[in-house]
């Protein structure tokens, strides 16, 4: 009994560790993050606890301090190189993106072009491949060809990333003149979508268009539903709705 009775608590506590593991892998699935945070959460000691602090937690006093602390304990990742390597070796998509994206976070987005065009040849529906050349032709000043990426990248999943490849494609189309269709999106995003940075994108176009009544307008609908959400989104959303009021008195 004595044995038995001792093991019970460590048992408990690897299936915690195994739980929060899986919370954390599924909470990436669903925010389609940057692919090398599945490698953190798999292989980096602790990752999945620099997931949670870093991307789960809510941003402000606390997300910061406790993302020093993970910079601080948690080892270093693969070197651009290993990562090059690793694409060259064993040519998977998953190899090939990993290495786009660290190339993208590394703001050389050329060459990650062109690895994300590699990764299309081989998967030509990967949707993190048409998000990551869509940002890197966003980045070389090449909107309407980002435009192209992101009309393929909506017709899979149009809340892709939680919605952040839509507000790639509205700027996209901003980008390249299509100013109507920008706001268009926008308009039918914030119709699904209650997220205050949203509403913030569709008031933030209208300005640019002239349109300030309708952007007053959108910032105050978004202000009035922040104020009505769970504490846990307040605080997530707090920044956005900072910007919001600083938006609201720059138009008033």
């Amino acid at each position: 009994m004595m044995p038995h009775n001792f093991g019970m608590p460590l048992d408990l506590f690897s299936l915690c560790l195994v739980g929060f593991r899986i919370w954390m892998l599924v909470d990436a699935i669903r925010r389609r993050p940057p692919f090398y945070w599945y490698l953190i959460i798999f292989f980096v000691p602790l990752g999945d606890f620099i997931y949670f602090a870093m991307i789960k937690l809510p941003a402000g006093g606390t997300r910061s301090s406790l993302s020093t602390l993970a910079t601080a304990v948690s080892a270093p990742g693969p070197s651009l190189s290993e990562l090059e390597l690793r694409a060259k070796e064993t040519p998977s998509e998953l190899n090939k993106l990993a290495f786009a994206d660290a190339l993208a976070a590394e703001q050389r987005p050329l060459e990650a072009s062109e690895r994300y065009r590699d990764v299309l040849r081989q998967a030509s529906d990967s949707k993190e491949a048409l998000h990551g050349l869509a940002r890197s032709l966003l980045a070389l000043g090449r909107p309407l060809e980002a435009t192209e990426e992101l009309s393929h990248l909506m017709e899979l999943d149009s809340g892709f990333r939680d919605y952040s490849a839509a507000l790639d494609y509205a700027e996209a189309l901003w980008q390249s003149g299509q100013h109507d269709d920008a706001i268009g999106l926008l308009t039918g995003l914030v119709g699904v979508s209650k997220r205050i940075n949203h509403r913030m994108a569709l008031a933030h176009y209208l300005k640019e268009q002239g349109d300030s009544a309708t952007a007053r307008n959108e910032l105050d609908l978004a202000l009035r539903d922040f104020a009505t959400q769970p504490d846990f989104v307040q605080r997530r959303d707090r920044r956005w709705a900072d910007r919001a009021r600083k938006l609201l008195a720059e138009l008033n």
